[in-house]
C-alpha cells in the first residue's frame, strides 16, 4: 500500500510544542509519511530541522510570508537567504502575496515576493506560494520569474488554477474541500489535472471534516485525501500513487 502525505504542514508551530511525539506517532498510525514543514522564522526552521520520527520522510521549507515584509530589513533578507542556500532547505516558501490582512503595503510585498521568486531561480529550487485576495498580482509576477512551485491551500477560482497550471504549478487542497460549502475546491479538484493536484493539511489550521473545530494535524490530511479521490472517482491506492508522485517530481526524492 502507498503512503499518505502532507505537502503542508506547520507542526514546528508553538500550537504542538506540548505533544509533538503524540503527533508524529498518529502521523505513523495514519500512514502519513511524508510532510513538508513549512518555517517563516529562523527560530522555527531551527526547530523544525530537529523533528525526526522513524518512518517519517520530511522536507522544510523557508521564506518571508507575506505579513512580515514591513519587519524586514536587508540584514534579516540576507540570514534568510543563507538559509535558504542549504542543502536542507528544499524549497522557498511560503511566500507570497496578501491582501487580505494589509492592504496599504502591496508594493513591498510585491518587491520581496518577487526578490525570493528570483533567488528561487537562482538556487533551482520550487516555491511554495501564499496568494489571498491577491491572485492576479501573484499570476503576474509568477508568470514575469517562472519556476516550479506550488499554489498551497488553494481557494481562488477553477479558471485561475488553470492558469497557474500552464506556468507549470501544482495546485495543493487543504480541509475546506471536505466543508459543506466546498463548491470552488471542488471545481477546482475537478478542472485541474490529476497529475497536478496535491493535498496538505496547512496545520494547526483550516481542519477538515470530520474533524472540524479541533486542531488539525498531520495524520487528518487522510480525510482530505479520501475525499478528493471519491470527487474525483479514483481509486484510492491509485490518487495517493499519483500525490505520491507529483510530490517527488515537484520537491525531489
Amino acid at each position: 500500500m502507498m503512503n499518505w502525505l502532507d505537502s503542508h504542514c506547520h507542526i514546528n508551530d508553538e500550537a504542538f510544542r506540548d505533544d509533538l511525539d503524540d503527533v508524529l506517532n498518529r502521523m505513523i498510525e495514519a500512514d502519513v509519511t511524508k510532510a513538508m514543514i513549512i518555517s517563516s522564522y529562523l527560530d522555527d526552521y531551527d526547530f523544525a530541522l530537529r523533528i525526526t520520527k522513524s518512518g517519517i520522510s520530511f522536507k522544510h521549507s523557508l521564506g518571508v510570508y507575506p505579513g512580515d515584509v514591513n519587519e524586514l530589513d536587508e540584514e534579516l533578507f540576507e540570514k534568510y537567504a543563507f538559509r535558504m542556500k542549504e542543502d536542507d532547505c528544499d524549497a522557498i516558501g511560503e511566500i507570497g502575496l496578501d491582501y487580505h490582512w494589509d492592504k496599504e503595503n502591496k508594493e513591498r510585498q510585491k518587491e520581496v515576493f518577487e526578490r525570493q521568486l528570483k533567488l528561487a531561480q537562482e538556487l533551482g529550487k520550487p516555491v511554495i506560494i501564499h496568494s489571498r485576495d491577491a491572485i492576479q498580482d501573484t499570476y503576474d509576477l509568477m508568470k514575469q520569474n517562472p519556476v516550479k512551485g506550488v499554489m498551497h491551500c488553494y481557494s481562488d477560482s477553477a479558471e485561475m488554477a488553470k492558469e497557474f497550471v500552464k506556468l507549470g504549478c501544482y495546485i495543493s487542497i487543504a480541509g475546506p474541500v471536505t466543508w459543506k460549502n466546498a463548491r470552488e475546491p471542488l471545481n477546482v479538484i475537478r478542472a485541474v489535472p490529476v497529475e497536478r493536484l496535491l493535498i496538505e493539511t496547512d496545520c494547526p489550521y483550516l481542519t477538515p471534516v470530520p474533524k472540524r473545530g479541533l486542531r488539525n494535524e498531520p495524520s487528518y490530511v487522510v480525510y482530505t485525501g479520501k475525499q478528493i479521490a471519491e470527487e474525483l472517482g479514483i481509486n484510492e491506492e491509485d490518487f495517493k500513487k499519483q500525490i505520491n508522485e507529483n510530490y517527488h517530481r515537484l520537491f525531489g526524492l
